[in-house]
């Protein structure tokens, strides 16, 4: 009875194990998925948790990511919908590293990464190596119409 109790108990634990990870997996996946497009900051969180807030933005990052490479970049929005866009890109590789999204960037005068807190389709959350909390919500055009 005892052995088949300890049997019991780790099917389930490898289960649960199981079911855990493959969530992840799938988490990370879909993260990625969500990197791509324009994004309107909205705040910066210090370590100390001061925040400074951004109520206009002349500039918006815009992500573009294909098969874990990609790059970001400034652009400006025009009134008529459009974007101005800007000579710098900054590269980008994606890796999943510990279960996590982790953005590695590289110029030709710096390298950095952050990690991904939070990616859906309306919120970007990312966080560097100096503990800084980047809060951005997806781009919207104005329309004038």
């Amino acid at each position: 009875m005892l052995t088949q109790n300890k049997i019991l108990i780790s099917f389930v634990f490898s289960c649960l194990l199981l079911f855990t990870f493959s969530c992840k997996q799938e988490n990370t996946a879909q993260q990625i998925e969500y990197l791509n497009g324009y994004w309107e900051i909205e705040k910066v969180t210090l370590p100390d948790g001061e925040t400074k807030s951004y109520s206009i933005n002349m500039l918006v990052d815009f992500i573009e990511l294909k098969d874990g490479k990609g790059f970001r970049k400034k652009v400006a929005p025009q009134l008529d919908g459009s974007f101005q866009i800007t000579e710098d890109a900054e590269a980008i590789e994606v890796k999943v590293e510990d279960n996590q999204v982790v953005l590695y960037y590289s110029t030709p005068f710096h390298n950095w990464k952050e990690t991904v807190v939070k990616a859906d389709e309306n919120q970007l959350i990312l966080k560097n190596e100096e503990e800084l909390v980047y809060s951005y919500k997806r781009f919207e055009s104005l329309n004038l119409d």
